[in-house]
């Protein structure tokens, strides 16, 4: 069989050795056509250049993050028990002066002491409060 003498059974192809361009074709090498290939090539290299550094930044913060866990589990253990500590004391000290001041009222009323009643009892108004 002779190529001339076959039967095209594609409708949109020609007899032409040229096929017809579709429409994005044509857009995509007009789009090409604007483009420098050095401008396109430093675009690449830049934009790799980029992503290097990012994955480099992710990486260290990866790094400061779990550093900063351990540390923060750390520190946080530590404030737990200085602040139970504190409370403690807090409550020690809550007794402590209040036995002082029970102690100081009992003397106060064995020495009758003038003036000092009503130091008491202005300071056991205001700790109520």
């Amino acid at each position: 069989m002779d190529n001339e003498n076959q039967i095209n059974d594609n409708p949109l192809e020609s007899n032409d050795s040229k096929p017809t361009p579709t429409p994005s074709k044509t857009i995509t090498d007009q789009m090409i056509g604007l483009t420098n290939q050095n401008d396109v090539n430093n675009i690449l290299n830049l934009q790799t250049e980029i992503l290097k550094k990012q994955y480099e930044t992710n990486h260290m913060l990866s790094h400061f993050n779990e550093y900063s866990s351990q540390k923060y589990h750390q520190m946080s253990s530590d404030f737990e028990k200085h602040t139970k500590m504190l409370k403690e004391m807090k409550k020690d000290l809550d007794y402590i002066f209040k036995k002082t001041r029970n102690l100081q009222i009992l003397l106060n009323e064995k020495f009758q002491i003038p003036g000092v009643t009503d130091q008491y009892n202005e300071e056991e108004e205001d700790d109520d409060n």
